[in-house]
């Protein structure tokens, strides 16, 4: 099933808190996802129809004029299959056949989760796992395998993009068995 989402990440809680309990209050939408990020950050994904979505961003859009606000990402993100947001956070265990693994670092959890719903509409690659608040800077990784030409294509696509929360990419071709038993992520 496909959902129409919006993805706020706040660099403070308390402005997280107070937007939570706003949409709560004003919104017919769903929270799929409430979380606290590291260090010190808080997210929200909520989905709800397409106008239902549009009114809470032009909302949220306000709150930002405020200075005290004016630190929310947000991203409103339509057709996202549902199977995705199962994937934030999921561990990861490798079949012996892994051809090619693609890993995307972003400098934001939005952004992460943003491009890979772009890279599953885009590319057969399959996404594994969408990990999200990672380290001091609560970076998000986008862990997905695939054939050779296709991981290269889409981190190639992707590169291309000119995306400013981009950190690194890599392709691993032919992953080594000890490598993948060993790996942890």
């Amino acid at each position: 099933m496909k959902k129409s989402l919006i993805l706020l990440e706040f660099k403070n809680i308390s402005t997280g808190f107070f937007v939570l309990d706003e949409i709560t209050k004003n919104f017919n939408v769903s929270m799929e996802i409430l979380k606290l990020l590291c260090p010190g950050r808080y997210m929200i994904i909520c989905s709800g129809n397409q106008g239902e979505i549009e009114s809470l961003r032009k909302y949220i859009s306000e709150i930002k004029e405020n200075e005290k606000h004016k630190h929310i990402t947000e991203r409103l993100v339509s057709g996202v299959d549902e199977y995705l947001l199962k994937k934030i956070n999921k561990s990861v265990k490798f079949s012996d056949s892994v051809k090619s693994l693609g890993i995307l670092e972003f400098s934001n959890t939005v952004q992460a989760i943003e491009t890979a719903d772009f890279i599953e509409d885009e590319s057969p690659v399959e996404v594994l796992t969408i990990k999200i608040g990672l380290g001091m800077c609560n970076k998000g990784v986008i862990l997905f395998e695939g054939d050779t030409s296709s991981v290269i294509n889409i981190v190639n696509r992707i590169e291309g993009m000119g995306l400013k929360e981009l950190i690194s990419s890599e392709v691993i071709n032919s992953p080594n068995r000890e490598f993948l038993k060993s790996f942890h992520f």
